[in-house]
């Protein structure tokens, strides 16, 4: 495998366990995951991708059966699974929608909303700006847009966050309620928000799980979310029956070594 100074390789192919087929081709493009820089390759080049890690994770479900996928993911099965990245979660508000980095329409019943992290949750967020654009917070005396969605206690926690509050040092709670919200607005019911995060042996750990367990408690039981590893979750697909050998080899060389 041959990369450049910055840690990206020079082929994309060598990032990735699979080609890009057409359809995830076109759904990457939604976000910013090919887009170059001035004076380095698009994110997805990097060895660090949170990106390939998704995909080298999850491509592989894309035209399989997904039952052991959904059972690590600790969510019940069976059922038939549209398995898609970089998916819009329309908010109703104005501009561009949130992205998800995956997600499974079970059914077509309901969504899972899997929101990835690799190495970036370990950047501290940052203190001295507002954390949600105006659109999230209309006028005064207005209703506010989790409530009106039937999440009083997304609102109330975006509210704090907004106002300084609650200031999470490690985790983007703010995405993860824009999320919240998208969903609620499909118009699907039962849908759940993963976060899936790899585990890194540092000591912001600790305070990153603190953070996640609070954001947890706060909004149980209005919004359903899951959080896990990716340590978990391979585990969990290594132990099932009938998954790839070739597939969970290269996820051990790869991440889990």
């Amino acid at each position: 495998m041959r990369y450049d100074a910055h840690g990206c390789v020079r082929d994309l192919a060598d990032n990735l366990r699979e080609p890009l087929g057409s359809p995830t081709l076109e759904e990457l493009r939604r976000g910013s995951e090919l887009t170059p820089y001035a004076t380095r390759p698009a994110r997805l080049y990097s060895l660090g991708s949170s990106a390939a890690l998704v995909l080298n994770v999850f491509a592989h479900w894309r035209d399989r059966d997904a039952l052991p996928l959904l059972l690590a993911l600790g969510i019940p099965g069976p059922g038939r699974v549209e398995l898609k990245f970089e998916e819009p979660l329309p908010t109703g508000l104005a501009g561009d929608a949130p992205l998800a980095d995956v997600t499974l329409d079970v059914d077509g019943s309901r969504y899972v909303a899997i929101e990835s992290k690799y190495a970036e949750w370990l950047v501290r967020r940052p203190r001295n700006q507002r954390v949600f654009k105006d659109k999230y917070f209309p006028q005064a005396g207005a209703s506010g847009v989790w409530s009106a969605a039937g999440l009083p206690r997304c609102q109330a926690l975006a509210e704090d966050l907004q106002a300084g509050r609650e200031r999470p040092k490690f985790l983007h709670a703010s995405q993860l309620l824009k999320h919240a919200l998208g969903l609620a607005k499909s118009g699907k019911r039962n849908s759940e928000l993963v976060y899936l995060y790899y585990e890194w042996p540092v000591r912001e750990a600790a305070t990153h799980r603190e953070e996640l367990a609070r954001f947890g408690a706060r909004l149980a039981p209005e919004l359903k979310l899951r959080v896990l590893t990716y340590q978990s979750l391979f585990e969990s697909l290594r132990r099932a029956a009938g998954v790839d050998e070739q597939y969970l080899a290269y996820l051990a060389q790869r991440y889990f070594t």
